[in-house]
């Protein structure tokens, strides 16, 4: 609803209540202006106390304060060490840009926040009439204040509230599933680097057996097709450390993006090998866990409360959107003032609003269905990392204490045989590959084991874990939702 205040003369004496009655309306004017500054980081500290409750990693907002020195500092000190996982989140937590753009989601729902808490600015129309027979011009003037927009502030704001939260959530989530990425890519590359340490002492070995194999052969105790294959698999398990070798540095590379490091800080270091497996994790009603811990089952919860107050607010003005009620004063002339009311508002004939209320109650109920089905996911979710984390487990035990003990086994006996010329050099190289792919083997079994943690953590901080084939390749940089999670 507006409220039309016009004033037209034609340029006659105005008489002593014009003056009143102008300074009457800059004073109802000033009354209805308000003063609303946005705090840009006003949810900030929510999702920062959320991020460190559910994962244990402080994060900070860079905007040029003391806190920034505070944040430089303890990535100098992080830098200085040898790396864990735990620091290289810690790094990406404080020194990620990508995640630094996110956080300003927060800003945006907090100016549309006040947005909407806000009236519309009043509208001012004026106008000059010069009239042809050379008497003095005529002057308008109309002021319109909306009313029945300052009555849909409380439905408005509601809705902006709502969407604040939301807005929180998934910056909160987003974070989470960052901090995830970045000890994934950990994990991946301490396994890279693990397997560049086994393929440099597989490539020493078989060069040393290639040195006797030589001395053999000059001593005519083998054949050149026995030194030949020798030589063959000492050049692949070369080509297979030049491999292992690149895999490291590629993902050294994505590493250092997640972390945001560039120049000389690029040369921290980490332990070279992966933890052995630790004691069995037994999660006990690891569904009820999930459930309970879930920002994924909160976020869907706050989009069904966005629906709701979307749905409420649409009702409210969905027949009458906007009304104008004014009142109008005119002199001409000696005959005095007319002043007289007005009104103007849409009919609704032909759109009721049904349409747009119509979507919005389909958007709650998708926000309801998406909801139950959340649940459902995230108990399979659940269920299927701890299998994976089982699996893997039962397999880097079985690898490490049985398979990889026969292995070297046999291969240390079949050398013994081989000296003694009770079998060939082709039968020894075979044992000696498969001794290899042995090694590698239990190196992917121990890095799919933590990756599996990866998961149960972040399932733990309230997190639907990645798909597995995105696994340590990501961009580099936090998901952004606009109202949709991706899960």
């Amino acid at each position: 609803m507006d409220v039309r205040i016009a004033w037209a003369s034609s340029g006659r004496s105005r008489g002593p209540g014009m003056s009143a009655r102008v300074g009457w309306v800059g004073l109802v004017l000033l009354g209805l202006a308000g003063c609303a500054s946005v705090n840009l980081q006003a949810g900030f500290s929510d999702v920062s106390a959320a991020v460190e409750k559910r994962s244990a990693t402080k994060i900070a907002w860079s905007t040029g304060s003391k806190q920034d020195q505070e944040a430089a500092e303890q990535l100098r000190v992080l830098l200085r060490r040898t790396l864990t996982a735990d620091d290289a989140v810690q790094i990406a937590a404080l020194n990620n840009r990508d995640l630094q753009a996110l956080y300003n989601e927060l800003g945006l729902a907090q100016a549309d926040l006040v947005q909407a808490g806000l009236f519309k600015n009043p509208v001012l129309d004026a106008a000059v009439f010069l009239p042809l027979s050379g008497v003095r011009p005529d002057y308008q003037l109309s002021v319109v204040i909306g009313l029945l927009d300052a009555l849909y502030v409380p439905l408005r704001k509601r809705v902006a509230a709502a969407l604040s939260e939301e807005a929180k959530f998934r910056v909160t989530g987003a974070v989470l599933d960052f901090a995830a990425q970045v000890r994934s890519a950990f994990y991946v590359h301490q396994a890279n680097e693990q397997l560049v340490e086994l393929r440099q002492t597989i490539v020493a070995a078989l060069s040393a057996s290639l040195d006797v194999s030589r001395r053999l052969y000059e001593a005519g105790n083998i054949t050149e097709l026995d030194l030949a294959r020798d030589r063959a698999q000492t050049e692949e398990a070369k080509i297979a450390l030049r491999s292992a070798e690149i895999a490291a540095r590629q993902s050294r590379e994505q590493l250092n993006i997640l972390m945001g490091l560039w120049g000389a800080d690029t040369e921290w270091t980490i332990d070279p090998r992966l933890a052995d497996i630790p004691e069995r994790l037994d999660v006990e009603g690891v569904e009820g866990f999930a459930l309970d811990r879930s920002l994924d089952a909160l976020l869907a919860r706050q989009r069904i409360i966005v629906a709701g107050q979307q749905l409420g607010y649409t009702r409210a003005t969905a027949l009458i959107p906007d009304l104008e009620v004014g009142a109008g004063a005119e002199r001409e002339g000696e005959e005095g003032w007319k002043v007289g009311p007005s009104i103007a508002f849409p009919i609704p004939l032909f759109d009721q609003g049904q349409a747009r209320v119509g979507r919005a109650l389909a958007e709650l109920r998708r926000a309801q269905q998406e909801y139950y089905a959340l649940g459902v996911r995230i108990r399979a979710t659940a269920r299927a990392v701890q299998d994976r984390i089982d699996g893997a487990r039962d397999r880097a035990l079985y690898y490490r204490d049985i398979l990889l003990p026969l292995r070297e086994r046999i291969v240390n006996e079949g050398q013994l045989y081989y000296n003694a010329m009770q079998i060939g050099i082709f039968q020894l190289l075979r044992e000696r590959e498969q001794q290899i792919e042995t090694a590698v083997a239990y190196v992917d079994a121990l890095r799919e084991y933590w990756l599996a943690r990866t998961d149960l953590s972040q399932i733990a901080s309230g997190r639907l874990p990645a798909t597995n084939g995105a696994r340590g390749n990501g961009a580099g940089k936090p998901s952004r939702m606009n109202g949709q999670d991706g899960h």
